[in-house]
């Protein structure tokens, strides 16, 4: 796809819809989760009260730090759709090299980290708990299988007549 200011408007509005279909959905489980913790039935957070505190904390502050840079990325988006000024200096960063170049060599680096750390993180959690290397195996397993649908998508996507 060329890189005029057309098809950047248009690559912008895909992005934009998937961005906020994420935060729809950060929002829904944001809400679920303050429900289940203002209940009582998470029963991650049975047990002591120190701990139940601390892990609830967490995982608020988790999905709202998520949310938050989610809506940033949505309102950014939102800005270069209205803002001709601010559709040129998103151009310019989505046609850095140099910017380019850096992820792809950190996404290389973690594809080829995943199964050493994936090892390391179930070693440490069968020194917990069987349950926890068990959480740790099914929460690898999951990413995995994120990782290979993106992978397979991209493919099919980068494939298409449509991406020349």
């Amino acid at each position: 796809m060329k890189n005029t200011a057309e098809a950047l408007r248009t690559t912008i509005r895909r992005r934009l819809r998937r961005e906020r279909i994420l935060l729809a959905v950060m929002f829904a489980a944001w809400a679920s989760l303050v429900a289940l913790i203002t209940t009582d039935a998470l029963p991650a957070l049975h047990g002591d009260a120190r701990v139940s505190g601390f892990l609830s904390g967490f995982m608020m502050g988790m999905f709202t730090v998520a949310a938050g840079i989610t809506a940033r990325q949505v309102l950014s988006l939102s800005r270069a759709l209205r803002d001709e000024a601010e559709l040129r200096r998103f151009l310019a960063r989505e046609n850095d090299e140099l910017q380019a170049h850096l992820e792809r060599e950190v996404a290389r680096a973690y594809v080829q980290l995943l199964p050493a750390l994936a090892v390391v993180a179930v070693l440490v959690g069968a020194l917990v708990s069987f349950e926890s290397m068990v959480s740790v195996a099914a929460t690898l397993v999951f990413l995995a299988l994120v990782l290979l649908a993106v992978k397979i998508y991209y493919k099919r996507a980068l494939a298409t007549p449509e991406a020349e």
